[in-house]
């Protein structure tokens, strides 16, 4: 069976790509640190008929991510897709924006990259052994249509798993992995209902942005070292620093 490893997926992007891909014969190993919400996506993935596993994981915790990677090594024989979608852009209260840099506190700023960049790094480090030929890595930035101001450290964390893209698949060329980045506009997910209700209706479909990632796991698609433009309403556009 072909294993992949999901990221953030217990709510939003992260489990709308866990479903779509269980739902096309992987079985998919769901990490974040929310068990309740894994379950669930576990659940809907088990009602398709498809099949999961919950690894319930702190990414700002080095600990945790090495636990998580030992988990899942022990269990997994080879993997064929990891999609690092995790990110740190609100808290359980607060949307991390329209902030002044100075203002946010260091444990944010460390969590955000940690998140957004340490983790997919280590989680590429430790899996890309168990990736044989046609090996996919998938991952999240943003488009930040109006810069870095307000969100610094989300963006900063952004545009590195941008660089990280581009790198991993120079050095994973010969060995035949494919590493791409889908960069999506504002996203429909429950955390932006929740902060940004008033924009709902320009927000893109998680679930096109899962499509976006079927089709760049497809073992017949060679497309690597790309950063992908959604929009919603709008074709995919393939760039680099959106």
């Amino acid at each position: 069976m072909k294993i992949a490893v999901v990221t953030g997926a217990s709510t939003g992007i992260g489990r709308s790509i866990s479903i779509a891909l269980a739902s096309h014969g992987y079985f998919v190993y769901l990490l974040a640190r929310r068990q309740e919400q894994l379950e669930q996506t576990k659940k809907l993935i088990t009602d398709q008929g498809g099949q999961s596993e919950s690894v319930v994981a702190d990414l700002s915790s080095l600990d945790s991510v090495n636990e998580a990677i030992a988990t899942i090594k022990n269990k997994a024989g080879s993997i064929e897709v990891l999609a690092n979608i995790a990110g740190v852009w609100h808290g359980v209260d607060e949307v991390f924006a329209g902030k002044d840099f100075e203002t946010f506190e260091q444990k944010v700023i460390l969590d955000t990259y940690n998140v957004g960049t340490i983790v997919p790094t280590l989680l590429a480090h430790a899996f890309i052994p168990l990736m044989k030929s046609n090996g996919k890595i998938i991952n999240l930035s943003g488009t930040f249509e109006n810069g870095a101001k307000g969100w610094l450290p989300y963006y900063v964390s952004k545009r590195a798993i941008e660089d990280l893209t581009v790198a991993l698949s120079q050095e994973l060329e010969d060995r035949d992995i494919q590493v791409n980045c889908i960069s999506p506009s504002d996203t429909a997910t429950e955390a932006y209902a929740k902060f940004f209700p008033q924009y709902m209706d320009e927000a893109i479909n998680p679930e096109k942005i899962a499509n976006k990632v079927l089709e760049l796991v497809d073992p017949e698609d060679k497309l690597t070292g790309k950063v992908i433009v959604m929009k919603k309403d709008k074709e995919p556009v393939e760039g680099f620093h959106s």
